[in-house]
């Protein structure tokens, strides 16, 4: 009997298309789990879904939906691709640096305030320029380039009306001066790297968006120990290393549960090997009530 391998989504891009068509090449029978019409029910531990699977992938896009429905179907007995463990560190700035440097990960100097008068003391110890960033998010959404002192205080009073509690948390880091103007991302299937990639952000339109240029980048053994490193920090799984090189080192700086790969013309050669880890793994079937 074909395995049951769930697909919990948002959105059914193309990411998600290759995963499904993955599944049906490596044997098993894929099951769509919209995020938005699953229902859990807390007391008997079970989810209400439309049909049993024998593994989860998540694939949503809001972070919390992913981090609360990996925790239920855990609780449900579902193995998942990832954790929710793995969702709440990744998920949380905060958290992934210090599981990095707990785990002696490379990284930049990081510091944490709660107001923005300390936030600028903070600055002035880092040194300008300085990066702010929100706690959660991707994309570089909401994250700023800090080059003096009026910038400063003119965004973190911005961020001191918005309101909301996240934005009272001022999460800063070092700006690495001697970085070559590109990132590396590095795609991690349980102990293994399998993939790296140079993105460079730029206005030239290319084959992986409008904005960032993709270029293959080599295997070194730094990119592979740290990578592993970085990814065996918050706990491992399905997970994309963003590192970046500062002179003669390579340092950590992010990690995303949720890899995108047909952004990165990646999806044709990730899929399959995200379909054969979550089939790989010892499995477990949970009874879900159907509705309508």
């Amino acid at each position: 009997m074909a395995k049951k391998l769930g697909i919990l989504y948002s959105q059914l891009r193309d990411d998600e298309k290759a995963l499904i068509e993955a599944a049906r090449q490596a044997g098993a029978e894929p099951v769509l789990l919209k995020a938005e019409e699953a229902v859990f029910d807390l007391q008997d531990g079970r989810v209400i879904a439309p049909g049993a699977v024998d593994v989860v992938i998540e694939r949503t896009v809001d972070h919390f939906v992913a981090l609360y429905s990996l925790m239920l179907f855990e609780r449900a007995g579902v193995r998942t691709v990832n954790t929710s463990d793995v969702a709440r560190i990744c998920g949380d700035k905060l958290l992934t640096t210090l599981a990095f440097q707990e785990a002696g990960v490379p990284t930049p100097r990081t510091q944490v305030a709660f107001s923005s008068e300390t936030a600028l003391q903070a600055i002035e110890e880092l040194s300008y320029p300085a990066m702010l960033k929100p706690l959660t998010g991707d994309k570089g959404a909401l994250v700023a380039r800090l080059n003096d002192f009026d910038a400063a205080k003119a965004v973190l009073e911005h961020k001191d009306r918005l309101g909301q509690y996240d934005h009272s948390i001022y999460y800063l880091q070092e700006f690495l001066q001697n970085r070559p103007g590109r990132d590396i991302r590095a795609f991690v299937v349980g102990n293994e790297v399998v993939k790296a990639v140079y993105v460079i952000a730029n206005k030239a339109t290319s084959s992986a968006g409008l904005n960032q240029t993709v270029i293959e980048c080599p295997l070194t053994p730094e990119i592979i120990e740290v990578a592993l490193a970085a990814a065996q920090a918050v706990g491992g799984g399905v997970l994309a290393v963003d590192l970046i090189e500062d002179g003669d080192r390579l340092v950590a700086i992010e990690v995303d549960y949720t890899i995108e790969m047909s952004a990165l013309d990646l999806a044709a050669e990730l899929a399959p090997r995200i379909i054969a880890y979550a089939l790989a793994e010892p499995l477990g079937e949970y009874e879900t009530d159907i509705t309508d």
